[in-house]
């Protein structure tokens, strides 16, 4: 992992006087802020002049730089300025380190892949298996959930750092309740780059990651009971059934 130093003193001055946790959500809604799909211009105007009115303007733009610096080669420095300053391991909640996620995504994917392949880490925490995935291939589709909506919040910040394509989900992969979800894509502009967006989303009909009730499903034959087989052999009553 890079030097965070800079990186942890930035965000120390941003969030001077606020509580680090509430700082630290603030900083990534913002940051979110530019990718989402508008329905209409409108709509982006007044969130953008929304980010353009945050006090600490200059403050968060500078995090924000420093964060996308120490993005490059899919690294994840989000993840290590939360461990580090804001969780310290509370609850239990530890992200693998990058090494470890790099030789999990190198054993369980391996070198032979295709473009559009699906990826997908059902427990994604800040997105770093995910990262690991998209070092040996940036363009396969890669699938997160976590229980933890900042978490959430983390991993599709990496992902748009990245211009990776997927979905985020918000939810429950225990027990399938699903709360939100971030549809992440890119589209490409006049001069030949990739522009990252996401979708943000409510309906859980509209995600690859939920699984839908069994009785939605398409019903084949075998969903009907079928009839016992009678025979009449020698030694056995007539009609009896076997």
């Amino acid at each position: 992992m890079k030097d965070t130093s800079k990186l942890f003193a930035l965000f120390k001055e941003y969030a001077y006087g606020h509580n680090y946790a509430i700082a630290f959500e603030e900083l990534l809604d913002h940051f979110l802020l530019p990718f989402k799909y508008y329905e209409s211009k409108e709509e982006q105007q007044q969130t953008l002049a929304q980010f353009v009115a945050n006090k600490r303007e200059d403050s968060l733009v500078a995090v924000l730089s420093e964060i996308g610096e120490l993005s490059e080669g899919f690294e994840d420095p989000i993840g290590t300025m939360y461990e580090k300053l804001i969780s310290k391991g509370q609850h239990g909640q530890f992200f693998s380190p990058e090494h470890v996620a790099g030789l999990i995504a190198a054993c369980a994917i391996g070198e032979h892949t295709k473009p559009g392949q699906t990826v997908c880490d059902p427990a994604c925490g800040s997105g770093r298996m995910l990262l690991a995935a998209a070092k040996i291939n940036r363009h396969l589709l890669l699938y997160g959930a976590d229980i933890d909506l900042l978490c959430c919040k983390m991993a599709v910040a990496n992902m748009l750092l990245n211009s990776l394509s997927g979905e985020i989900a918000h939810m429950d992969s225990l027990s399938n309740t699903f709360y939100r979800g971030y549809r992440l894509g890119t589209v490409i502009l006049k001069d030949g780059y990739h522009y990252p967006y996401y979708v943000e989303f409510t309906d859980p009909e509209e995600s690859v990651l939920w699984k839908r009730p069994l009785q939605t499903l398409h019903k084949t034959a075998f969903d009907t009971p079928f009839n016992p087989t009678r025979l009449e052999t020698h030694g056995m009553d007539s009609g009896q059934v076997i």
